[in-house]
């Protein structure tokens, strides 16, 4: 089928005006997108990927090894017409420079079981609530677009342990078997000065000078010991 042909199999656009022309459908894209229509613009996003979400996308095992092959359509050339129509010249190149895909013993059980996970193409990301994204989410009217979901555990890694969960309550931190009692009670008031800073109606808050520090400044400053440091990131997130 000849280019030509190919492009007449769409359906035509209407309008063909716009006030605004997105290409990528990442978030950035998507809240400046939800952003523009919720004032009122008129929009058209268009993505040269087969999917959603550009580099935001999670992709089966297949799709993704299809995708860092597969030729990337790059802005080459911007020009202008006698009708003042502008075209815009595009280089198709992979989006990795020099990708090797190695086939090993176990590549046919992940096929085999590749619907059942999905690769993330920009690693795992995690908003939490207090988070400025989130914010702008919202403000911007692109959180309707999205599912929103609360991190059920949290694990830090122990040298000597392996993987351990993050108490995130206090009956889970007195259930925890790996904590002595002294480390229970310094993650307990660590967990309530959190709560009480919080807390509108407590007197006690952590000062603004703490709060102008590092937090990795702030955890030696309450001589926290090293298992506790490493829990109180995501207590003190999870609150937040």
């Amino acid at each position: 089928m000849s280019e030509s042909q190919d492009l007449l199999s769409y359906p035509p656009i209407d309008p063909v005006n716009f006030d605004l022309i997105i290409v990528g459908t990442g978030l950035s894209e998507s809240i400046v997108a939800a952003a523009a229509s919720a004032a009122g613009k008129t929009i058209l996003h268009l993505d040269p990927n087969s999917f959603y979400g550009s580099h935001f996308a999670s992709l089966s095992f297949l799709d993704f090894t299809s995708y860092l092959t597969s030729p990337n359509p790059l802005p080459a050339a911007v020009t202008t017409t006698d009708s003042e129509d502008v075209v815009v010249d595009l280089l198709h190149q992979p989006i990795c420079s020099d990708a090797e895909i190695s086939c090993y013993d176990e590549y046919s059980f992940l096929c085999e079981n590749s619907r059942k996970f999905n690769i993330d193409l920009g690693g795992p990301r995690a908003l939490f609530s207090a988070d400025r994204t989130v914010d702008l989410l919202l403000k911007s009217g692109a959180a309707q677009y999205l599912e929103f979901k609360g991190i059920d555990e949290s694990f830090v890694y122990e040298p000597n342990g392996g993987l351990a969960n993050v108490p995130d309550s206090r009956g889970a931190i007195f259930r925890d078997k790996k904590l002595s009692l002294k480390e229970k009670n310094q993650l307990m008031r660590f967990f309530k000065l959190v709560q009480q800073h919080l807390d509108d109606t407590q007197e006690e808050k952590i000062s603004e000078e703490d709060m102008e520090i590092p937090f990795v400044s702030f955890l030696e400053k309450m001589k926290l010991p090293p298992k506790i440091k490493s829990y109180s990131p995501f207590l003190f997130a999870s609150e937040i």
